[in-house]
């Protein structure tokens, strides 16, 4: 049996503190009762998610597993693309797959994606790209779309990481984001919500909770953590500042020398 904790276990523990029983949980059934536990706990996941600074922190952490690497399947002749729902940013650039001789796509301006399919409307593999948000009336999710130049000329995968905006949780959806490692921490986030909520004070939650970010953040960085930490170039003739500027492929009797 896994030790993450759940929703329902969120509702039950959120539910006990403000006095109103452990039985308070499932879906919405219109009582004060499950819209001040709901409460909590959106709050809660939202703090942890986007935690305040700890000691020794300039600024918030970013957790490493609110950056998932999925894939994007392109098709000839279509430059736009939608992003997922979730979708908060790119980390990085976009890669295509082992063995392909190209660089990875790099992120730049909207207006100069624009600019060069203007200048420069042909087709041919994607080598820059750019992150517009979509117009919306206020009546859903506003989306991100993303461009490339040239617009693709064949069908084609590309991969890329990217900061997830994480759903509120449901029955349907009971796990929340950062597992088993990070579940104690996220209780105390949203108990030290409730205890501000019920008693208008930071208190033994609030402390409890930053002492498990503390242990969470660490725990974060050594999971996530590089063995290697790039290569550390001389840029004081202007060299490039991404790993995608060194890149050079050579083809030698069908084979390609990097």
């Amino acid at each position: 049996m896994s030790l993450s904790i759940t929703y329902n276990e969120l509702q039950q523990a959120i539910g006990r503190y403000l006095g109103y029983g452990r039985n308070v949980c499932g879906p919405d059934d219109g009582s004060q009762e499950w819209a001040d536990i709901e409460d909590c706990i959106k709050s809660g996941l939202r703090q942890f998610y986007v935690p305040p600074p700890v000691q020794g922190q300039a600024g918030s952490h970013q957790w490493s597993f609110l950056r998932p690497v999925t894939v994007l399947p392109l098709v000839g002749g279509l430059g736009d693309y939608d992003l997922p729902e979730d979708f908060g940013g790119i980390v990085g650039v976009l890669t295509y797959p082992a063995g392909t001789v190209s660089r990875p796509v790099c992120l730049v301006g909207e207006s100069a994606i624009r600019t060069l399919r203007q200048a420069n409307p042909q087709g041919g593999k994607p080598t820059q790209a750019a992150i517009r948000p979509k117009s919306s009336t206020g009546t859903a999710i506003q989306r991100f779309e993303i461009l490339f130049w040239p617009t693709p000329d064949a069908s084609l995968d590309l991969s890329y990481r990217y900061y997830v905006l994480p759903k509120a949780l449901s029955n349907e959806n009971p796990y929340p984001y950062g597992g088993q490692l990070h579940c104690e921490t996220i209780l105390e986030s949203c108990l030290s919500i409730a205890e501000q909520r019920l008693n208008d004070e930071k208190a033994i939650h609030w402390d409890k909770f930053m002492e498990r970010l503390t242990a969470s953040i660490q725990i974060d960085r050594k999971t996530s953590g590089a063995d290697f930490l790039g290569y550390n170039a001389d840029r004081s003739d202007g060299a490039g500042n991404t790993a995608s500027d060194r890149l050079t492929y050579v083809t030698v009797h069908g084979q390609i020398i990097s």
